[in-house]
């Protein structure tokens, strides 16, 4: 796979009547789930795909890694589909990644679509050098606030300049933890990376936010984009543990204790899991999108 410091490869924007296809990469999806996808989709203007086998079940896995890879290369392959929606996160997306095929999506301009899980995809993409939407999963659409819809819809309809530097890369934490040292981590030179997370324990945080500053990911990076930390631990009584044993630290302190002084920090962006997941065009200048943002430094 080629590294992603030239030209990002921008999708078309979607228009009208476009086909956009629903994928389970990762968790198993009921047809209930994908009827409330498919009525958002026709409502926006496009045409909902529902492949075939996407309600397969194999543990919590959509099916079998090999059968979701499939899926997935097939929306690759059909040059009629614009869009790939991924319906839930959880685990799996990492799975299928060697099972891939990187020349069919390269053939293609398919906007990669999703968040949390989905991390991986678009750690995968942007290693072959395209930009994807960091966005809610189809199945969380629906409890979405009427901004985070309109924006996301206004992304994947708007025209994004390829930049060559200071692009969004990132994403869920816990999932860039598990991908350092293969082909799939992201470049991050230059690059703004963008960090959410959930249902971690701080001194787990602290673990991943290491192995980052030892890998010399933060070394590398133009700056942070903090999105929301939501439902941390902490190993105390008030947090379920027979003995109070705290971290000592909260999320921004660790945070700060491994990121150099000199790199930028933007905090509590709304994006990840929180209250609001406002769309961010990964591979696209953070300069162009950061207007939709209101930061702080805390």
């Amino acid at each position: 796979m080629n590294a992603s410091s030239s030209l990002t490869r921008i999708p078309e924007p979607l228009e009208p009547g476009d086909r956009i296809m629903l994928a389970a990469p990762a968790r198993f999806v009921t047809e209930e789930q994908a009827n409330s996808a498919v009525k958002f989709i026709i409502e926006a203007g496009f045409v909902a795909v529902v492949p075939e086998g996407l309600f397969l079940r194999e543990g919590q896995f959509a099916g079998s890694d090999i059968h979701r890879a499939e899926v997935m290369n097939q929306g690759f392959a059909a040059p009629d589909i614009k869009a790939i929606w991924v319906m839930r996160g959880g685990y799996g997306c990492a799975r299928i990644l060697p099972l891939l095929n990187p020349e069919f999506f390269l053939d293609c301009s398919t906007w990669i679509i999703g968040f949390s899980d989905a991390t991986a995809l678009h750690g995968w993409a942007n290693r072959l050098g395209t930009a994807t939407l960091h966005g809610p999963v189809a199945n969380t659409f629906a409890s979405g606030l009427p901004e985070e819809q309109s924006a996301f819809w206004a992304s994947l309809g708007a025209s994004h300049e390829a930049v060559q530097t200071s692009k969004v890369v990132g994403g869920n934490l816990s999932v860039l933890y598990s991908l350092l040292g293969t082909p799939f981590f992201p470049d991050c030179s230059g690059n703004w990376l963008m960090l959410e997370d959930l249902d971690e324990y701080l001194y787990h945080l602290d673990r991943m936010m290491l192995a980052l500053r030892l890998a010399g990911v933060l070394d590398e990076v133009k700056g942070l984009l903090i999105g929301s930390f939501s439902d941390l631990h902490d190993n105390t009584i008030a947090d379920g543990q027979s003995v109070d044993n705290p971290f000592g630290q909260s999320m921004e302190e660790i945070i700060r204790a491994h990121v150099p002084s000199d790199k930028p920090i933007h905090w509590n962006l709304p994006i990840g899991h929180g209250q609001k997941n406002m769309p961010v065009v990964f591979g696209g200048s953070w300069e162009q999108q950061k207007h939709r943002f209101a930061h702080r430094k805390p």
